[in-house]
C-alpha cells in the first residue's frame, strides 16, 4: 500500500522543518510495515528561510514545485492531481503527523482499503511542541455537520484515492476547503472509518489560519452548509451568527 503526504506551503519559516523532520520519520518508519509513503510539497514561492529549509532537505522530498499558486486549496489540489498514493492527506507545514497512529491506521486501511475516508484524534500543541489539549475523534455524519457542528478532523484524515477521483477536487474557499470536502465525500456515501487514537498534531499559534481568521472560518461555514441544507432555523445558524457578534464586539487583537 502506498500513502501520499501532500504539503502546501507558504512561508511557515518556524515550522516548517519540524514537519519536513516529521514526515521522513514517517517515511522510514512505513517501510518497516511494507508501505510506501511518498512526500510532494507545493510551495508558493516562500520567502529565503523557507527556501533555504527546502534546498536542505529537496532530495528527500519525491515532488518539490516551487510556483505561486492561487491559495491553500490551489495547492493541495496540485498536490491530488500528482500523487500516486493509494490514499492521500495533506499536512499543514505547522503541523505533524504521529508515527504510531499512521503506523495503526495503515494497519487498519491494509486490512479493509475499501474504506474511503478515514480520520482520528487530534492533539494540539503550542509554538514549543508543548501539549495544550486533545480533540479526540467521534461519529461525523452528513446532518449534524450541517445542522449543529461543522466540526472535523483535517489533520488525522487520509482520503482513498480512488473514491476522491470520483468527487472531484478542492474548491476555492480560503479556510473551510476542507470542510466542504469532508461533507462532499459524506454526501457520495464514502466509506468512513474512525479511529479512536490519535492520528496528528495540530499547532496552534498566533498567525495560524484558525487563529487569526475565525470570523472568515465561521461565514465560509455558513455559506457551505447552507449549500447542503441547513436552514434558518437550524442551530448552526443562530450560533455562528452569535460567534460572529461576538467577534466584533471583541475582536482578538
Amino acid at each position: 500500500m502506498k500513502f501520499s503526504i501532500i504539503i502546501p506551503s507558504y512561508n511557515q519559516s518556524d515550522y516548517i522543518e519540524k514537519t519536513l523532520r516529521n514526515v521522513f520519520e514517517i517515511k522510514e518508519a512505513a517501510k518497516a510495515v511494507n508501505t510506501e509513503v511518498e512526500v510532494l510539497l507545493f510551495d508558493s514561492e516562500s520567502n529565503e528561510d523557507v527556501q533555504s529549509v527546502l534546498r536542505q532537505y529537496r532530495d528527500k522530498i519525491d515532488v518539490l514545485e516551487i510556483k505561486k499558486d492561487a491559495g491553500q486549496f490551489d495547492a493541495i489540489n496540485k498536490g491530488i492531481l500528482k500523487c500516486t498514493g493509494d490514499y492521500w492527506t495533506w499536512l499543514n507545514t505547522d503541523d505533524t503527523l504521529d508515527v504510531n497512529g499512521f503506523l495503526k491506521l495503515t494497519e487498519i486501511l491494509m486490512k479493509d482499503p475499501r474504506i474511503d475516508y478515514i480520520y482520528g484524534s487530534v492533539d494540539y500543541i503550542n509554538e514549543k511542541d508543548e501539549y495544550i489539549r486533545s480533540y479526540p475523534a467521534y461519529e461525523i455524519d452528513l446532518v449534524t455537520m450541517i445542522t449543529k457542528v461543522p466540526a472535523i478532523f483535517q489533520q488525522g484524515s487520509f482520503f482513498r484515492k480512488g473514491f476522491t477521483d470520483k468527487i472531484g477536487l478542492l474548491k476555492n474557499y480560503n479556510c473551510c476547503f476542507d470542510y466542504e470536502y469532508v461533507l462532499r465525500c459524506l454526501k457520495n456515501q464514502a466509506r468512513i472509518h474512525m479511529c479512536n487514537f490519535k492520528v496528528s498534531n495540530f499547532r496552534q499559534h498566533s498567525v495560524s489560519k484558525t487563529g487569526s481568521l475565525t470570523p472568515v472560518f465561521i461565514r465560509e461555514q455558513l455559506r457551505i452548509s447552507e449549500l447542503y441544507g441547513r436552514k434558518w432555523f437550524h442551530f448552526l445558524t443562530w450560533f455562528s451568527h452569535l460567534r460572529l457578534i461576538k467577534h466584533k464586539l471583541f475582536p482578538r487583537k
